[in-house]
C-alpha cells in the first residue's frame, strides 16, 4: 500500500546502494552525490513542475526500507551501499522510499572492489572519506544480513588499523598469486557505457568465450564476448561498450 507523501523535519534511516567511480558516488541512474551536501531530488528527469517527490510521478531519490530489500532485488549488488538519512517530503511504497534529501550514514565497500594498487585504493578511498561517514569493508563476495564487516575508516579517527592490514595482507596474497593479471571472474562488476548513460553490470556466469550478467533487474541476463570485456588500469575495473544480447528468465 502506498501513502500520500509526508514531510519529515527529522531524518530517518533507509538503506541504498551506489556506484562507485573514480570522482565518488552516484546514484543507480547516474546522478552525482556530493560530499557534505545533502542530496536533493529534483524533477530535471521527468521534465515535469511539482513538488518532488509526487504520488503520480516516479522522480525522486529511491531507498530501501532495509539490506535484505536491497539484496532481494538484486540492487545490493551494483556497486557500495549502506544506510541513508532520509528527510523533507517521503513517499511510502510497499518495499522502500522515495525522498526529497538524503545523505550517508555510512559505506559498506565490497573489498573486490577497492584496487589492488594501495595507492590507487587510497586515492579512491578519499572520495568516500569527503562524506564524513564511516566506511567498512565487506570481506566476502556476496552481501548479506548479518554479515561481519571490517571498519576501514571512522568519522573523528581515520583510518582502522584493523581494516588497513587486512586490505594488505589480501593484496600480498593477490600479487603472489596474480602478479599483474586480471581475469573476469563470476561476481565481478563491469562498468557498461552506451545505455543511456549506462550502468553497472554483476557478471553471473563465464562460458567459453562468452559471459552472462545482470544489470537493472534480476530476470533480465545480457550477454557478449568477453573479449569485449577490457580492464580499465585507471579506473580499476571492468568496462564494456553495448548491453550485448539480452534474454529474460523467470
Amino acid at each position: 500500500m502506498e501513502q500520500v507523501p509526508d514531510t519529515y523535519v527529522e531524518p530517518f534511516t533507509a538503506y541504498r546502494a551506489w556506484n562507485w567511480d573514480a570522482e565518488g558516488i552516484t546514484s543507480l541512474n547516474n546522478a552525482r552525490w556530493t560530499p557534505r551536501v545533502p542530496f536533493e531530488a529534483t524533477t530535471a528527469q521527468c521534465g515535469q513542475n511539482h513538488p518532488v517527490p509526487d504520488p503520480h510521478c516516479r522522480c525522486g531519490m529511491y531507498a530501501g526500507i532495509n539490506m535484505e530489500h536491497l539484496i532481494s532485488i538484486g540492487y545490493i549488488e551494483r556497486g557500495i551501499h549502506g544506510e541513508v538519512s532520509l528527510w523533507g517530503r517521503l513517499y511510502r511504497h510497499t518495499l522502500g522510499w522515495r525522498a526529497q534529501f538524503a545523505y550517508p550514514k555510512f559505506f559498506i565497500v565490497p573489498a573486490n572492489m577497492v584496487p589492488h594498487d594501495m595507492k590507487e585504493a587510497q586515492n579512491r578511498l578519499a572520495t568516500l572519506v569527503e562524506f564524513d561517514v564511516d566506511i567498512f569493508l565487506q570481506p566476502e563476495r556476496d552481501a548479506h544480513v548479518g554479515q561481519e564487516n571490517i571498519p576501514l575508516w571512522i568519522r573523528d579517527y581515520g583510518y582502522s588499523q584493523q581494516g588497513l592490514s587486512w586490505l594488505v595482507e589480501k593484496r600480498v596474497a593477490w600479487y603472489t598469486d596474480n602478479p599483474l593479471k586480471h581475469t573476469l571472474v563470476v561476481g565481478d562488476r563491469v562498468a557498461v557505457f552506451g545505455m543511456g548513460g549506462g550502468g553497472i553490470g554483476v557478471v553471473t556466469e563465464i562460458v567459453n568465450d562468452e559471459m552472462y550478467y545482470t544489470m537493472f533487474s534480476p530476470n533480465t541476463i545480457y550477454h557478449k564476448k568477453v573479449k569485449d570485456v577490457k580492464w580499465n588500469e585507471k579506473n580499476w575495473r571492468w568496462e564494456t561498450t553495448g548491453t550485448g544480447f539480452k534474454r529474460s528468465i523467470r
